[in-house]
């Protein structure tokens, strides 16, 4: 009895060994495998650009000269009306003390012109004086009273122009890029060239992501839409975002078309800085609880998407279904027909 026990617990152990090693190799057979399983699916449009500052003021003199100190560098933040340079003033100051010594001697002139003709217009009351002397006297005090406002012009452009050589902040902000050093002769904003460029200051308070989309996603985009911001700088960090602004043309090159979008940064602009790189995962649609697989577990055949579903029906094998497809973030994609939730799915 003790033997045919040990021969029934062999043949046991045999079969189950048998079982395993046949299961096994059925499951080696069909290969990796996912389930179908409920969870939250969106669908991203990438819009791929640099990280740009609400503001970008180049500052160029409004006079032309010679700069005689620049008072912050790259990096420096800087408050609006803040002096930032100066241009050499000797030449321009002399200038205005030449001016106003002008205006003082065509107030001079004016005054007595003036005097003279109250005295001559008293007189001509009386019948002291002819019609002709009257006129020729009220000549005199207009020309007086016309060489004093042109002075006076004179003076109030020089003094202005000295004010110029005095060059301020015109935003709150960092200073970007100075590339100019004292002693460089820079040309005004008015001249042929536009102006010498100083430096360029950023107001950096407030940030966006400047990207463009292809033409073929960017029906899929609208004003309003959160965003995700990435940045290369900080790889574990993200922005979030909201699309602001969409361009109602596209730009064309390379016979490809796209768009610029700009996407607002939300929260924590202060730890970005101007034209680093970036991308916005705009968030298009969104499935919170969708059925969803791997994109890899779809095979296309012509028009059909289908995929092999392991089904335990008498041996595990595989049965081939078609299915419907809806939103795909690129890796995971949403099941609409054709699998059920749990059921196993080979992958491809």
């Amino acid at each position: 009895m003790r033997r045919l026990a040990y021969i029934g617990g062999a043949l046991a152990l045999a079969v189950a060994v048998l079982l395993i090693v046949r299961s096994r190799g059925q499951r080696d057979e069909i290969g990796a495998t996912a389930k179908a399983e409920r969870g939250r699916i969106e669908r991203v449009v990438i819009a791929s650009g640099t990280i740009e500052p609400e503001e970008l003021i180049d500052v160029r003199p409004r006079i032309s000269g010679i700069v005689e100190e620049f008072l912050v560098d790259a990096g420096d933040r800087v408050k609006a009306g803040e002096v930032v340079a100066r241009i050499e003033r000797q030449a321009l100051e002399a200038a205005v003390r030449e001016a106003r010594a002008v205006v003082a001697e065509a107030q001079v002139a004016h005054d007595l012109s003036s005097r003279n003709l109250r005295r001559l217009t008293d007189l001509f009351g009386k019948g002291v004086e002819s019609r002709e002397r009257l006129d020729q006297y009220s000549s005199d005090q207009e020309g007086a009273a016309a060489r004093l406002a042109r002075a006076q012009a004179t003076l109030d452009r020089l003094e202005q122009e000295l004010a110029y050589a005095t060059i301020t902040a015109p935003i709150d902000g960092i200073v970007l890029q100075r590339d100019l050093d004292p002693g460089a002769a820079v040309a005004s904003v008015v001249a042929v060239t536009g102006g010498t460029i100083l430096m360029t200051i950023a107001d950096t308070s407030q940030m966006h992501l400047l990207g463009v989309v292809d033409e073929n996603e960017i029906a899929d985009v609208t004003v309003g839409m959160e965003a995700r911001v990435r940045t290369e700088t900080y790889p574990d960090r993200i922005f979030p975002g909201r699309v602001r602004k969409i361009a109602s043309i596209g730009d064309r090159k390379d016979n490809v078309t796209s768009f610029k979008v700009e996407v607002a940064i939300l929260d924590g602009a202060d730890a970005l800085r101007p034209k680093m790189s970036a991308d916005a995962d705009i968030i298009a649609e969104v499935r919170d609880d969708a059925l969803v697989l791997p994109e890899t577990t779809l095979l296309y055949e012509g028009n059909e998407i289908v995929v092999e579903v392991v089904t335990h029906a008498s041996e595990r094998h595989l049965v081939r279904r078609p299915v419907k497809i809806g939103i795909s973030n690129g890796a995971r994609v949403e099941i609409v027909e054709g699998v059920g939730e749990g059921e196993e799915v080979k992958l491809q």
